[in-house]
């Protein structure tokens, strides 16, 4: 069915069309995209579609003002529609009652697993600002809102998505069932938490459910972080007795972790004896889990360097100390590590991964034969430690933003070009090194946008090497494409609530998940992180928010509720143990923000500066909104 012209298919089309779902669930655990399971049945019985005729478009100030007229009818007539959400479910009410504890009573009638009016709160999203905040008198209700109850002692949003992916309403394919342990080796200072960090972000972006268990930090927990450095003598009994049990530990919470869902254990610690080894395997051995040993050989005195420099100096062994006292310590608790340290070799028998110099040179042995293993060998073939800025930006303001339109391929706006000029003039002071003299010399930069016209256009003032990427192309909001939230809230309910109940895994009809999305971006991560010099990439909403989750180490449930402001350079900077993040507000333009008496659940930023620093690392993302839209857009 095309959109906008209905018409039968013949018998024989319709039975293909019955085939392929039921190969495609049956082999890959979802519909395929031209079939979302919402709308299968329609399509089997024959039954046309929704016409989706685009409307005129009216400036975004007279649409907003016609949303809040209809708000106000809708209110005085009595039929207030709003959409009710309970963890992942969500219920439509035609005709909304007049209090908020007549509304406490719905949500109980509506969903039995609440038992009780007072264990929960009712939290609205605001008209505007798109933010959550709870309600605290029934003007806070419009029309088409969606309200959630939240469970007062609720757990944390991490361990719902841990409790969700392993859940049985997931299907597995099979690919990726097996439970795996990485075992990390290598003496300190070699760069093993950061290939085991790197390797648990990958894969939890993948919906993998990975976890890193550091013994270094079992200890500094259990016996404290300040240790005399003869702890760490082979030769001292009582330290390596101690040092032992830590790592028991670690291994037990590690497969109790594996046990309860888990998929991936990184398992960091020095592990630099056969016999330390030997019993690793031993344990993995009797838990049947397949155990891969990845060892990090430094052998250039420079990374070694910048090691005890950048990253052990600001260890929490080390904290209160000199930098050239704690590099002194630190070294000498190496030399003391390097008596015992023996390297993997073929006679052990173990599958291993030996990676030189963080990526200079591979080696590979006893691997087991799977998707995923290729998957993992490739990633960290493309790793490296170089420092280089990526910088992230959602395309100018275009037409079908200033109408509040999803999808579409139109042209930026008079505002939308200031920010093209104003990003060339930016970008160029901002990656042009200066020499010892003061002059400045050319920089490399490759600039990457999608395909569309405003994301091109947005990069047309950039005088640097550009690559148009299908991949980074806007998420297709299919049958919806050219629609505005309203519209489908009103044309298509039920689509409307299905998005609200799982805007993760929510496909449009004909159209994409962020889950697609995720998949198609697997290529841009591998070149990303291949990357040595600094990268630029214009791209839009959806997207941008899959990359920022990936270096900002956010699980994909979150991925679809980040906000990426309009006119606004994220500036992502790689490190050791986390991604150093600056936000750059290049037109220094006014954000609305809901009142602020209430409370919202997503943090907001307290000003406009020039730029935002943190560590990415459990940073929150600043609620900013795009001015004049209303809400940020898929």
């Amino acid at each position: 069915k095309e959109r906008g012209n209905h018409h039968r298919v013949n018998q024989k089309s319709l039975w293909c069309c019955v085939v392929c779902c039921v190969l495609c669930v049956g082999c890959c655990g979802r519909f395929p995209p031209c079939h979302p399971p919402h709308t299968l049945g329609e399509y089997l019985l024959m039954e046309p579609l929704i016409c989706l005729t685009p409307l005129d478009s009216p400036s975004s100030v007279a649409r907003l003002e016609a949303a809040a007229a209809a708000r106000r009818a809708a209110a005085s007539r009595g039929g207030l529609r709003i959409f009710l959400k309970f963890r992942t479910e969500v219920k439509k009410v035609d005709n909304a009652p007049n209090s908020l504890a007549a509304l406490r009573s719905l949500f109980v009638d509506k969903f039995p697993e609440i038992k009780d009016k007072a264990c929960f709160a009712v939290y609205v999203q605001h008209s505007t600002a798109h933010v959550w905040y709870e309600a605290e008198r029934m003007e806070d209700v419009y029309h088409n809102a969606v309200l959630e109850a939240r469970e007062k002692d609720a757990p944390s949003p991490k361990d719902l998505y841990l409790k969700d992916r392993s859940s049985s309403r997931r299907i597995d394919t099979g690919l990726f069932t097996d439970r795996m342990v990485f075992i990390l080796v290598g003496l300190p200072a070699r760069g093993k938490t950061y290939i085991g960090g790197k390797v648990c972000r990958y894969l939890n972006w993948l919906d993998l459910p990975t976890r890193v268990f550091n013994v270094g930090n079992y200890r500094r927990t259990k016996l404290g972080a300040k240790q005399d450095v003869n702890f760490f003598n082979p030769e001292n009994e009582m330290g390596r007795t101690a040092r032992l049990h830590m790592a028991v530990l670690a291994l037990d919470d590690m497969f109790d972790w594996l046990g309860k869902g888990g998929r991936i254990g990184i398992f960091d610690a020095t592990n630099t004896t056969k016999d330390r080894r030997q019993l690793l395997k031993s344990r993995c051995d009797d838990e049947g889990v397949q155990a891969v040993f990845i060892e990090s050989i430094c052998e250039d005195p420079a990374i070694i360097a910048s090691n005890l420099k950048q990253v052990k100096a600001s260890s929490p062994d080390f904290e209160g100390l000199p930098p050239e006292e704690a590099v002194q310590l630190f070294s000498h608790r190496v030399k003391l590590y390097e008596k015992a340290y023996q390297t993997i070799d073929k006679e052990e028998g173990l599958a291993y991964i030996k990676l030189f110099d963080v990526g200079r040179k591979i080696e590979l042995e006893n691997l087991p034969s799977s998707y995923l293993m290729g998957k993992i060998v490739f990633f960290l073939m493309n790793l490296h430690i170089i420092p280089r800025p990526i910088f992230l930006t959602r395309h100018g303001q275009s037409q079908d933003n200033e109408n509040e339109r999803l999808g579409g391929d139109s042209s930026l706006t008079t505002m939308g070009d200031k920010y093209a000029q104003a990003l060339a003039g930016w970008i160029s002071n901002r990656i042009t090194p200066t020499n010892e003299d003061g002059t400045k010399r050319p920089a490399h930069l490759t600039v990457w946008t999608s395909t569309l016209i405003r994301a091109i256009t947005t990069s047309q003032y950039i005088p640097k090497r550009k690559l148009h990427l299908k991949a980074l192309d806007e998420i297709d909001a299919g049958l919806c494409t050219g629609m505005t939230y309203d519209e489908i809230a009103e044309k298509m309910p039920e689509e409307f609530a299905a998005r609200a109940a799982d805007k993760l895994r929510y496909r449009y009809p004909q159209g994409e998940s962020y889950e697609d999305v995720i998949q198609r971006l697997e290529p841009i991560i591998f070149e990303l992180e291949r990357q040595r010099e600094p990268v630029l990439i214009i791209a839009h909403n959806a997207v941008i928010r899959c990359l920022y989750a990936y270096f900002a180490d956010k699980v994909p449930e979150d991925c679809p509720h980040l906000t990426i402001p309009l006119h606004t350079i994220i500036e992502i900077t790689p490190k050791a143990y986390a991604c150093e993040e600056k936000r750059f507000n290049l037109l220094q333009l006014s954000v609305p923000t809901p009142p602020s008496t209430r409370t919202d659940t997503t943090p907001a930023s307290s000003s406009n500066q020039d730029a935002t620093a943190r560590a990415s690392g459990g940073a929150a993302a600043d609620s900013e909104i795009d001015p004049a839209l209303g809400r940020p857009f898929d």
